[in-house]
């Protein structure tokens, strides 16, 4: 476990998301009591051939787009858990997505004896993992896992515009409300539709 004083340990957690290797490429194919923040990495515009195969036709004007969305759970005196989820985006020229990356980061923070907080040593996101150390496949209903899941979301909102994947209608729970969507893609999708709404925003900009 590393120690560090709170401000470290939320920007700790803020640059782990930021390096995820699932939003690194944009080629791959691939509650009450909480405490929310919102980080945005700005936009780039992309030239032709330059990202994701962008060699077509109006490819000058796609734009990509980052964003970053934090959540503390927390729980009393024994610290709590901190949730940061990445959504990468491209667009194309009419501002509708061709292409989206997701990936969460969880770390579990509690006090250290100094009054720190400490952050476990494996700071790999739910992508970084894979099924091998994030065996979602093995309790799911459709018996798909995290990564799985989240490209079935990222491939829903293709051809969305921001506006759009705004509007996408969950349950009380944050489930998705489609059946569609839900045939492949059974976790919770408001953060990630929320992160995502937010990339496609800092792409425009």
């Amino acid at each position: 476990m590393r120690a560090y004083g709170w401000k470290g340990a939320a920007l700790a957690a803020l640059t782990a998301a930021a390096l995820l290797a699932g939003c690194g490429r944009m080629d791959d194919s691939s509650s009450s009591g909480s405490s929310s923040m919102s980080s945005s990495a700005g936009s780039a515009s992309s030239g032709a051939g330059s990202v994701g195969g962008a060699g077509s036709a109006g490819a000058e004007d796609w734009k990509a787009g980052l964003a970053l969305i934090a959540d503390a759970e927390p729980a009393g005196d024994k610290g709590g858990e901190v949730s940061t989820i990445a959504a990468a985006v491209l667009l194309d020229g009419e501002g509708r997505i061709r292409r989206v990356v997701l990936d969460e980061l969880e770390a579990a923070v509690a006090p250290a004896e100094d009054g720190s907080l400490t952050l476990p040593e494996d700071l790999r996101s739910k992508r970084q993992k894979g099924d091998e150390d994030y065996p979602l496949d093995k309790v799911s209903s459709i018996g798909k896992g995290w990564a799985e899941q989240a490209d079935a979301l990222a491939g829903h909102l293709v051809g969305m515009t921001a506006d759009e994947v705004a509007r996408l209608a969950t349950d009380e729970e944050g489930y998705a409300a489609d059946p569609d969507l839900l045939a492949g893609c059974t976790i919770k999708v408001d953060r990630y539709r929320d992160a995502v709404a937010e990339a496609c925003r800092q792409a425009d900009r």
